[in-house]
């Protein structure tokens, strides 16, 4: 069995997880996903998922005692990690002395994650994107690979409303509205604006020339046919929307260590 820790609030990594599932041919029946996120319902229930909650994660000893009994219980033979390398709070920060393969997926990330944190040392570091620092990391084997990111999208068709812009965002409500601003300086001929999210927007479900799509994948017609297509630089939505640069417009947002900026700079 082959454990994989996927921590974040968003989709990008429970879509990087189960892309890379794919990429390896791995079954399904052989994979756990220990995970935080809200958004659980959208991985495939053919592999097993242990959700716990903030709280778990941030309590280190807990951790390590539960991911020990893990890895006894399924017999787990490889962890994949697809965090930052030492966790987010540094839950992993001690677990060289765990005897299994242990494998990274590494993503640009700031400098200062590195001065707060130590590393442990992964069997192989998989390096996903231009930008990542290879001298903040212990490792044995670096392997420069791209996890095929294609976007997990819907064919529900519906009426649409031409011209029309799309804005892609899950989430907070602030920066959805930040993409919508920014949607809107663009408008000239009075397009449509679809905004493809998880967050309530009571305000921009009313407004005229608006329609708010909620708790969906993004529609493919409306990817294939908008005029204009305004998203963030998350790494996933980033590199799974390449197909449609020559349309899409990009507004980095601040994270605490994830580097959205740095990503738009050396990769567009």
């Amino acid at each position: 069995m082959i454990l994989f820790y996927a921590y974040g609030s968003g989709l990008g990594h429970i879509n990087r997880i189960q892309s890379y599932i794919q990429d390896k041919n791995i079954p399904f029946s052989s994979c756990i996903i220990l995970t935080n996120t809200k958004h659980k319902n959208f991985i495939s229930p053919a592999i097993k998922t242990i959700y716990q909650q903030d709280s778990f994660f941030k309590d280190s000893l807990l951790f390590r005692d539960t991911l020990h009994q893990l890895i006894e219980t399924y017999l787990i033979k490889e962890l994949v990690v697809d965090v930052f390398p030492s966790g987010f709070y540094g839950e992993l920060q001690y677990f060289d002395d765990i005897p299994l393969k242990k494998t990274l997926l590494a993503r640009i990330l700031k400098a200062a994650y590195f001065k707060k944190q130590g590393t442990p040392r992964y069997d192989e570091l998989l390096v996903l994107e231009k930008g990542i620092d290879l001298k903040h990391y212990n490792y044995k084997k670096a392997i420069y690979a791209q996890v095929q990111t294609d976007l997990r999208h819907s064919k529900k068709e519906i009426q649409i409303k031409a011209p029309f812009f799309y804005i892609i965002h899950s989430e907070p409500a602030e920066e959805v509205h930040q993409l919508y601003k920014m949607a809107k300086m663009h408008q000239k001929n009075g397009e449509h604006i679809y905004i493809q999210t998880f967050c309530v927007l009571d305000d921009l479900t009313n407004e005229e020339g608006v329609t708010v799509l909620q708790n969906t994948p993004p529609l493919l017609s409306l990817l294939e046919e908008a005029d204009k297509l305004f998203t963030a630089c998350g790494f996933n939505l980033f590199y799974a929307t390449e197909q449609y640069r020559a349309k899409q417009y990009f507004m980095p947002f601040k994270r605490r260590y994830d580097d959205q900026f740095q990503r738009k700079l050396l990769n567009t």
